[in-house]
């Protein structure tokens, strides 16, 4: 990890959601849908090569804009060439190297975040659209340079939605008197997708700021303070999401893409 690199720490709960929302006192929060792209030839060795080879393209639709994501996770500190190796930021688009943690698992992430103005995504998503349209050039070019495999995004499959919501500061505890523990602000997220129901609340810590093995151990302690639970040996909810929604994908009677959402 690099020395100004921030550290997302991450916990899937695994509590029925209602009742952890009912014990973190979650209510409202920010709504959206999100779908991902992959290739689901069939026939191929491995399922979700994209995935497999660490590449994540993610869209997502909110009432006030739309989003679309590449991402190279887990990421080799090699393969970032000269030009991807140092965080990146201009007013529509984002470019951020970050520590990915979760359980046992540390990673290093590269991600170029596009803004995009409502309904674009949907726009990607309709029948005969491309939903290669809603990256733009520096989204490509960070997959041409540093992706460890070729890509053709016609040639893939939107997968989605999910429905999900989130939620930002969250208070992980009661407010504590001097010397006793303190709460800790956490962000949820919320992804429901069929029967699956996944509840995650993460931190993000700057290691100018904290160290991140500490933070991690006094956010866990946190959680589990709160009287809810997690495992330190879990696949990842976007692993879980994405076997799913291939597997309906795949299953599924041929339709338009509009119909799919």
């Amino acid at each position: 990890m690099g020395v100004h690199e921030s550290v997302e720490i991450k916990v899937t709960l695994s509590e029925s959601v209602p009742e952890a929302m009912k014990t973190l006192q979650l209510g409202g929060g920010s709504s959206l849908q999100i779908w991902f792209l992959d290739d689901l030839t069939p026939g191929l060795r491995r399922p979700l090569p994209l995935f497999a080879a660490g590449v994540i393209l993610r869209l997502r639709s909110k009432d006030d804009e739309d989003d679309s994501t590449v991402k190279l996770r887990p990421c080799r500190r090699s393969q970032l060439t000269s030009r991807w190796a140092k965080n990146d930021a201009h007013d529509a688009w984002e470019y951020r190297i970050e520590g990915d943690w979760a359980g046992t698992s540390r990673s290093l992430a590269a991600s170029s975040v596009l803004t995009l103005h409502p309904g674009q995504v949907a726009k990607a998503l309709a029948d005969g659209a491309d939903p290669g349209a809603v990256f733009n050039a520096r989204q490509l070019e960070l997959l041409d340079d540093c992706a460890d495999l070729r890509i053709n995004l016609p040639g893939l499959t939107p997968m989605g939605p999910i429905s999900a919501t989130k939620w930002k500061n969250v208070r992980l505890g009661d407010a504590a008197p001097e010397g006793a523990h303190r709460a800790l602000e956490v962000d949820a997220e919320r992804w429901v997708v069929g029967a699956k129901d996944f509840l995650e609340l993460s931190i993000r810590v700057k290691p100018a700021e904290a160290d991140p093995e500490h933070a991690k151990v006094a956010f866990e302690t946190a959680v589990r303070r709160a009287g809810l639970s997690f495992s330190q040996l879990e696949t990842s909810k976007t692993e879980q999401v994405l076997t799913h929604l291939a597997t309906r994908t795949a299953s599924a009677p041929t339709r338009t893409r509009t119909e799919r959402q």
